[in-house]
């Protein structure tokens, strides 16, 4: 199976984009784009720097036929992969390539200043303070411990989790109406839809009556790690002044036993400039949480991947993104995980969509700059 790229896009700008191992490069027009653009002494981010140099001023293109044969030599499953750029042994190569990639926004007028909005966190109207959301469809094997660590949440406010039942018919909706007929906070939801996947069913969740101030993310096979995650959150809400609040979490197989890379924190974030940042890396970490009335207004991508990126970056576009470093969630992983272990084209469909959404937001922040 040829392991090529998707199409290169505009927002094509994360540095593992695979263009493949054999690269053909006109070295006077490289010479001309990086004399142009400032070229810098790196160490680990050079090819990277070129290739977004060379990109602003030229086309780069992908010839659809086989040229040569290689040997794949990191066979590990796409799931073990997707969390390197986080690993601290990589440090060094991820300052570098934040910092080739910040040089690039500020050359083509999409760098963000650290200026932000503040949100308003005084309307009224909210039947309660925080909402946990959970979209789910047949997921008998997970559901009730993911609604029960919600439901064991203590805190300082009130609280509900509204679970968005996607035509469960594997004895989910089962569940579900067995524990709401015991406890009221939770509140069981069916789309009067069936074309929806996460972010349409995340969207009927947030824009649903009893949906409180603050959106609080849970997937319906993962759990709360504390009982005190809620809290943790919303007191971020409140002392950061934030939009938007993204968790650390803890990578554990069915039985919440912890497995390697383990806690993924995403300490790569900084206040000034992870927002600019956020457009390389391929996501800002979980659990995530929203305050509600913007989450109303920009919605969700009605998808059921990447989602949760497009909101990071919308959210970031204008406010600030509050971040909690100590594990609040674990992320369990076994075999039904939509994201595990994906072949060559789910992949490549995976980075084309994260790329229109890149390319989506660049240009949006390109607009943003113009106008001020």
């Amino acid at each position: 199976m040829p392991r090529i790229p998707a199409t290169s896009q505009t927002g094509s700008v994360r540095d593992d984009f695979n263009f493949g191992p054999l690269l053909l490069i006109d070295s006077h027009k490289l010479h001309a784009s990086l004399r142009r653009s400032g070229s810098s002494n790196f160490e680990h981010a050079g090819l990277y720097d070129a290739r977004l140099s060379i990109s602003q001023e030229y086309r780069i293109t992908r010839i659809g036929e086989y040229l040569y044969s290689s040997v794949v030599t990191d066979t590990r499953k796409s799931g073990e992969k997707l969390f390197d750029y986080v690993d601290p042994k990589n440090k060094a190569v991820q300052i570098e390539m934040e910092q080739a990639f910040t040089r690039f926004l500020k050359r083509t007028g999409a760098y963000l200043e650290p200026k932000f909005s503040t949100p308003d966190f005084g309307q009224d109207g909210f039947p309660v303070e925080a909402s946990v959301i959970i979209p789910v469809r047949n997921r008998v094997k997970t559901i009730r411990d993911a609604v029960d660590s919600a439901l064991k949440q203590k805190g300082t406010f009130e609280f509900n989790v509204i679970v968005v039942d996607n035509f469960s018919n594997d004895g989910t909706t089962e569940i579900l109406k067995e524990i709401a007929a015991k406890d009221s906070r939770l509140i069981h939801v069916t789309p009067d839809r069936d074309d929806l996947g996460i972010g349409g069913c995340w969207n009927v969740g947030a824009h649903h009556p009893q949906c409180g101030r603050f959106s609080v993310q849970l997937d319906s096979d993962d759990v709360y790690k504390t009982e005190f995650t809620l809290q943790a959150v919303i007191d971020t809400f409140q002392k950061e002044k934030c939009a938007m609040v993204v968790g650390s979490y803890e990578m554990t197989n069915f039985d919440l036993e912890q497995i390697p890379p383990g806690i993924i924190d995403h300490r790569e974030w900084t206040p000034d400039n992870g927002r600019n940042n956020a457009l390389r890396i391929n996501g800002l970490g979980a659990p995530r949480a929203f305050f509600t009335p913007l989450l109303r207004e920009i919605k969700i991508p009605n998808v059921s991947y990447g989602e949760d990126y497009a909101l990071g970056l919308a959210f970031s576009r204008d406010y600030q993104i509050g971040r909690i470093y100590e594990p609040i969630y674990c992320c369990r992983r076994w075999d039904d995980n939509t994201d595990a272990s994906l072949n060559i084209p789910q992949q490549n469909a995976h980075n084309y969509y994260k790329d229109k959404i890149r390319t989506f937001e660049y240009l949006a922040r390109i607009r943003k700059n113009a106008r001020h």
